[in-house]
């Protein structure tokens, strides 16, 4: 690992995500007869957050969208024995926000928990993301990200969006900090 990636990642108090594209694969599948949407999402990527918040890593969802996709996943991760517990700090969510919105968003975020720019990392995959990318201190995109946001980040996961990205940038987080992944406890 380069040593100016492994500098920036052992600053990271913070992680912020983009949810369609990153979190969800991008992909929707709608019922022909229902209408009823469905998205599509790895549940690796949950496992990843989850060591992240066990290094007590701060975690948020900031979206464009406004339907209740973002909200199930947040909620269902909200809910886990460690969160109940006190031991994770909840992972905050933002809907609506694109552009220059979503920095805005995170900057009062990051305000509110007392983390600097350069202490929080970002994932995102399409040009609503730019403006957060631009701003964090260490930006990621999945494989799959649109050209535009491969040029200006630190980090091209190997893996797509939905399908893995998110654990391959925990994983390197966790490298840089040299935190062997089997010694911590997830419950």
């Amino acid at each position: 690992m380069d040593k100016s990636i492994k500098t920036k990642l052992k600053k990271i108090k913070a992680l912020v995500l983009d949810v369609d594209g990153v979190i969800f694969t991008g992909r929707v599948f709608i019922h022909p007869e229902t209408g009823e949407a469905l998205k599509e999402r790895s549940y690796i990527d949950g496992q990843g957050i989850s060591l992240l918040r066990e290094i007590g890593i701060k975690i948020a969802f900031v979206t464009a969208e406004k339907t209740g996709f973002s909200q199930i996943i947040c909620d269902k991760l909200n809910s886990l024995p460690s969160v109940e517990s006190g031991r994770w700090s909840k992972i905050d969510l933002f809907l609506g926000q694109q552009g220059e919105g979503k920095a805005k968003v995170i900057e009062k975020w990051l305000e509110k928990n007392k983390i600097k720019w350069e202490e929080c990392a970002a994932m995102g995959d399409d040009i609503v993301d730019y403006h957060l990318l631009k701003k964090v201190g260490f930006a990621a995109a999945p494989a799959q990200a649109e050209i535009i946001i491969k040029k200006i980040v630190h980090y091209i996961a190997p893996r797509k969006g939905g399908d893995g990205a998110i654990r391959d940038l925990c994983c390197l987080i966790l490298e840089a900090r040299g935190i062997n992944p089997l010694l911590l406890t997830l419950k």
